[in-house]
C-alpha cells in the first residue's frame, strides 16, 4: 500500500509539473503569435479622454490590441523587422502611453499605419 501511495504521489507531482510546463509554453506561444507576420485592421486609442482614435494593423487579444508601428530592412538577416506596440489606452482617462511589445522578422515590409479615423 505504501509503495502504491508513493507511486501515485510521484505521478501526481509529474502531472503538476507537466501542467506548469504547459502553462509556461502556452504563454510563450501566445506572445509569439502576437508578434507574427500576420495582421488585420484594429481600432486603437478608442477609450475616451486619450489619444485620437486610429485604425492600425495588428491583432486584437483578450488583454487589448497589439499593433505594428513600422518596419526596417535588416541586411544581415535579409528580412524586414516589424515593430509591435501594445495599445495602452486603458484607465479612467484613457491616456496611458503605448509601449513597445516586441518585434518579428518577416519576408515583407510592414503595412503603413496607423491611420486617423
Amino acid at each position: 500500500m505504501k509503495r502504491n501511495l508513493r507511486r501515485w504521489g510521484a505521478l501526481g507531482a509529474a502531472a503538476v509539473s507537466l501542467a506548469g510546463a504547459m502553462v509556461v509554453t502556452g504563454g510563450v506561444t501566445a506572445a509569439h503569435a502576437s508578434t507574427s507576420c500576420d495582421y488585420r485592421s484594429v481600432l486603437i486609442n478608442d477609450s475616451p479622454g486619450g489619444d485620437h482614435m486610429q485604425l492600425a494593423y495588428g491583432h486584437s487579444h483578450n488583454t487589448g490590441n497589439h499593433f505594428i508601428s513600422g518596419s526596417t530592412w535588416d541586411n544581415t538577416k535579409g528580412k524586414h523587422k516589424w515593430y509591435w506596440f501594445a495599445d495602452n489606452d486603458g484607465g479612467s482617462d484613457g491616456d496611458t502611453g503605448d509601449t513597445f511589445y516586441g518585434y518579428s522578422w518577416c519576408s515583407t515590409s510592414a503595412p503603413e499605419g496607423p491611420i486617423s479615423v
